[in-house]
């Protein structure tokens, strides 16, 4: 009995912190719209955005890839999302990767360490023209997958790329909270991501505002447990920049993917997470496979699914 007090006064005391966090650490934010969601910036529409206002959220995230920013085309589309965005009076967390490999020989420290200072150049100019209307800029999405990380072996190049990144940026006066890395799994102890944090938080204890990750699957002791153990293992919070639940039959179709989307934002509310982002607002008909294909709170074509009114519910009790 005496270790289950000690582990809720833990859980109390965590989760007061992050409320702190909450209020400070994301100014525009309001204090009761911490909660997110997912968007593709090529479909989303001001109709989207009003109905994304109107079901309580109090920000929208999509993804910008630094490769593609020489195209005018895809410029525009980056300006559009954020003028939807800004149409209904959502702000915005933009999180910035390549879909390509950052250097065609990884084991050349010296590349890696210029195409970090590159990157960081891309991470500014965007933070200048759009830093009105953001919440936060996260660096990278899923680099602990290789799917994500194209650049090969993240054990061997991660760590001098983003140090690189976080060298750059640290002389620029930034207004924009920075998260990273939106890891695909929780740090643990000893994990990939783990041992990368260590180095690059130790060395650049001013890079990150908070650590980013992606709870899919999780219960709410486990997120809760992975709070603690980010707080306690790089002094900053954690937040979860993705989390969702595919609509398959074997999660119980529309009507399971709206039970687990509710205990998991009445999991998040208790734990006074400081963001957390949900994938996502539409079904994607892009989508590799069926699981893909089904995470949105809404069909392809707009209309509403079960677990958006059970969202709206939620996030209109707080």
């Amino acid at each position: 009995m005496h270790a289950k007090r000690l582990a809720a006064c833990t859980l109390l005391m965590l989760s007061s912190a992050n409320l702190v966090h909450a209020s400070d650490l994301f100014p525009a934010l309001s204090a009761k719209k911490t909660f997110g969601v997912q968007v593709k910036i090529q479909n989303f529409t001001p109709a989207d955005a009003g109905q994304i206002k109107q079901a309580g959220f109090g920000f929208v995230r999509f993804g910008v890839w630094t490769n593609s920013l020489a195209d005018s085309a895809y410029q525009k589309q980056i300006s559009d999302a954020f003028a939807v965005a800004k149409s209904a009076g959502l702000p915005v967390l933009m999180t910035i990767r390549s879909t390509d490999a950052l250097t065609t020989t990884p084991g050349n420290a010296s590349g890696l360490k210029a195409a970090g200072a590159l990157f960081a150049k891309s991470v500014v100019t965007l933070e200048q023209s759009y830093r009105q209307q953001l919440v936060a800029i996260e660096i990278w999405n899923e680099p602990d997958l290789d799917k994500y990380w194209p650049t090969g072996n993240f054990e061997t190049t991660f760590v001098p790329f983003m140090s690189a990144v976080c060298q750059s940026l640290g002389p620029n006066a930034q207004t924009t909270p920075l998260i990273g890395f939106g890891f695909a799994k929780a740090p643990s102890a000893g994990s990939a991501s783990t041992v990368a944090l260590n180095r690059i938080v130790s060395e650049y204890p001013k890079c990150l505002s908070a650590i980013s990750y992606h709870p899919y699957g999780q219960t709410g002791a486990q997120i809760s447990n992975a709070q603690a153990f980010i707080q306690q293992n790089f002094h900053l919070p954690g937040v979860i920049s993705e989390w969702g639940v595919s609509a398959l039959s074997s999660n119980g179709g529309d009507d399971g993917q709206a039970s687990k989307v509710s205990t998991f934002i009445s999991d998040v509310e208790k734990l006074k997470i400081p963001l957390t982002s949900v994938y996502e607002w539409k079904n994607s008909d892009s989508g590799g496979n069926d699981r893909e294909k089904n995470f949105g709170l809404q069909t392809s074509d707009g209309q509403p699914k079960p677990a958006q009114v059970a969202v709206q519910t939620l996030l209109h009790a707080q």
